[in-house]
């Protein structure tokens, strides 16, 4: 029976990834979930309400609840990282500090579990911004200037980054790197379309719900692709929406120049 634990229910991403495990025909799946607000994720998924636990088990508090972190990913073959931010305007380090309670958990649990401990694999949500295979298709000025602007929280991204290499060299999980262009429909919940890239160009940009689907997908074949990054790109019309992402891109910029 597998166990998919989603660590972030409630935010663009991690809806996605739990709209699409719930419609999803894996057999005898059960999917857990961290959140802070149980009552959130149930006025977003009703359903979820009367879901036999066998099926799905909530877990509330956050990350840094250690207890309630080890019992959402034990047991877990696939582990969705979906605790994120996109605010730009101070220093953030949510990446990095989930990385370190995770793998500090996992720790835990393979030395309770000593040789049965079967390693996860981690579905990590990063940025093409930092891929080095596939690129956004943009000039390298714009890519420059969107890396120093929102500099913050990709730096973020790279450290967590670092810590999953870590641990995977320690054969405590297996990394998928998931990179996305511009994000983009929060609030849509009708894929579109997207392919999996290992080199090449992407599109401008993908919408949460095809993210979400495409992280499924990863998990489900993860022995094509753990310990690799993979680029997600957009092959079905995606709703722009750019005040958001110009607000984002607005408060990194104040934050570079006025950085207090």
């Amino acid at each position: 029976m597998p166990v998919h634990a989603i660590l972030g229910a409630t935010g663009s991403t991690g809806s996605a990834v739990l709209r699409c495990l719930l419609a999803s025909e894996i057999p005898d799946l059960t999917i857990n979930i961290l959140v802070r607000s149980k009552s959130k994720l149930l006025a977003a998924f009703p359903q979820l309400a009367n879901a036999p636990a066998a099926a799905v088990n909530i877990f509330e508090g956050p990350v840094s609840n250690e207890d309630a972190l080890t019992a959402c990913v034990q047991n877990a073959s696939v582990i969705y990282l979906c605790v994120a931010t996109n605010n730009s305007a101070h220093k953030v380090d949510i990446a990095f500090s989930t990385a370190a309670r995770l793998i500090t958990a996992l720790g835990q649990l393979r030395k309770a579990r000593g040789l049965e401990y079967k390693p996860p694999v981690v579905l990590f949500n990063r940025s093409l911004s930092l891929s080095t295979e596939v690129k956004l298709p943009i000039p390298g000025f714009m890519k420059n200037f969107l890396m120093w602007g929102l500099g913050v929280i990709y730096e973020d991204l790279e450290r967590a980054s670092l810590l999953y290499s870590l641990a995977e060299k320690d054969e405590l999980l297996a990394c998928i790197t998931a990179d996305g262009p511009m994000l983009m429909d929060a609030e849509g919940t009708e894929a579109t379309g997207y392919e999996l890239l290992r080199h090449g160009t992407s599109s401008w940009y993908l919408s949460y719900a095809d993210l979400g689907t495409a992280l499924v997908e990863l998990g489900q074949r993860r022995q094509e692709f753990e310990g690799r990054a993979v680029g997600v790109s957009a092959t079905g019309k995606v709703r722009t929406t750019w005040g958001s992402s110009i607000w984002i891109m607005l408060l990194g910029l104040r934050y570079r120049l006025i950085p207090f």
